[in-house]
């Protein structure tokens, strides 16, 4: 089955250009991979609403957010084999020590943007 087809008022014909600073491309490209748009859609639609797009994810470093995600991969990848019986039993207490600090890591990157409790 292949794409809908566009009528030809909702096509999207005209090419507007604009020169950014490098700096500025990068807000927009940061900006535009939080809410998970290409930065031609945020452009447009901070354009045509005057407001900011809403934000998918919190805006954490993307790759810090994919580091952990693979941390949790790995995490659970061997809990499975701890489980199967394919490490040694002492391998045990390491990965609930490291599930812990993920969960706090986890804990704190969640909830940044609450007053500090100390």
């Amino acid at each position: 089955m292949g794409r809908p087809r566009i009528n030809d008022r909702e096509k999207r014909q005209v090419q507007v250009n604009i020169r950014l600073t490098t700096d500025e491309n990068n807000k927009v490209n940061e900006f535009a991979s939080a809410c998970g748009l290409s930065s031609a859609n945020w452009i447009r639609a901070k354009i045509f609403t005057g407001k900011f797009p809403v934000v998918k994810m919190s805006p954490l470093d993307t790759s810090l957010y994919l580091e952990l995600k693979k941390i949790g991969v790995n995490l659970n990848q061997v809990t499975h084999k701890i489980n199967a019986g394919e490490f040694p039993k002492e391998y045990l207490v390491r990965q609930l020590e490291l599930a812990e600090l993920l969960r706090n890591i986890i804990n704190l990157l969640t909830h940044d943007r609450q007053p500090d409790q100390g």
